[in-house]
């Protein structure tokens, strides 16, 4: 696909070219939302990210560097927006959010949309960590059908949706849940919520998101480096460096070595054998990374 000069000139000439890519990850997301009907949003929009992170990679590698430190460095919504109710919905990424985003409008509410970041690795322990979600007083929803027992003494709520549903759909496994129906299951749950949550601002946000596996939608590995990947992540997306040397894989640009961990970048990945999960999340991706912010006011 063809970007935009605005946003080439943008990558190249704003001293934040991190902020430049999230701006334009919400572009294409959002334009694919209002143009595709549900079933086709992902697996359309999911190419249009392939290109993005493809001009990344193949031109301006040094982005991830800047994203990593972003994620560590930049402040969370937490921080940002103190005296808001914040729901995190666990492993939503701006796929969805720009869904939700077009029908929180279509109800009625004034909503807003930004992104914010993940940890490194992306994933919910060391996102926790990142925010200090044990000093932070949580409610929490690990059902699509208790979010009516859920009060507006917590600040912060916490769904377990939509991971446990991606976490459900593996390959060899019978699909009980598609990307589809995991969507209606966020939208139901979040819909509610804010009908039920009684404050001025109410914002909806994620731990991380999640890359898509299937064939097509990621990028190639020499034999040699498929190996070593295998031989030293098995099906996960990082390692600790301890007792581990995986130098050449750093400088193929295969992985990125940070903040104790070995890293999987961008959409390389390796094939496991038996059974694993189609939507996973640790590594140094664009849909990994960046987390939606939908801001309510009432």
């Amino acid at each position: 696909m063809e970007f935009k000069t605005d946003f080439i000139k943008s990558l190249i000439e704003e001293p934040d070219s991190v902020d430049a890519v999230g701006r334009e990850l919400i572009r294409l997301w959002t334009d694919n939302a209002r143009n595709n009907c549900l079933e086709e949003h992902y697996y359309k929009g999911e190419e249009s990210i392939k290109d993005l992170e493809n001009l990344l990679v193949s031109s301006y590698p040094e982005f991830y560097d800047a994203l990593a430190k972003t994620c560590i460095n930049r402040k969370s919504v937490f921080d940002l927006f103190p005296n808001a109710k914040i729901i995190v919905m666990d492993g939503m990424s701006l796929r969805e959010s720009t869904l939700l985003f077009n029908e929180i409008m279509h109800k009625g509410f004034s909503v807003k949309q930004e992104f914010n970041f993940s940890s490194v690795p992306s994933d919910t322990e060391n996102f926790r960590e990142k925010i200090g979600y044990k000093k932070r007083n949580f409610s929490t929803v690990n059902s699509e059908n208790d979010i009516n027992l859920l009060t507006n003494d917590n600040q912060f709520l916490w769904s377990y949706f939509p991971d446990i549903l991606l976490d459900k759909i593996q390959v060899g496994h019978t699909k009980i849940s598609s990307l589809t129906q995991m969507y209606g299951t966020v939208e139901k749950i979040v819909l509610s919520l804010i009908s039920k949550i009684e404050s001025d601002t109410i914002l909806i946000t994620s731990d991380h998101g999640y890359i898509m596996t299937e064939s097509g939608l990621n990028f190639p590995l020499d034999n040699k480096a498929k190996n070593e990947c295998q031989k030293a992540f098995g099906s996960k997306r990082y390692v600790s460096m301890d007792n581990l040397y995986l130098d050449n894989l750093v400088s193929k640009g295969y992985i990125k070595d940070f903040n104790g961990y070995y890293v999987a970048k961008s959409r390389y990945l390796w094939p496991v054998p038996g059974k694993y999960s189609i939507y996973i999340h640790g590594g140094l991706s664009l849909m990994e990374c960046f987390t939606p912010v939908l801001i309510i006011e009432r």
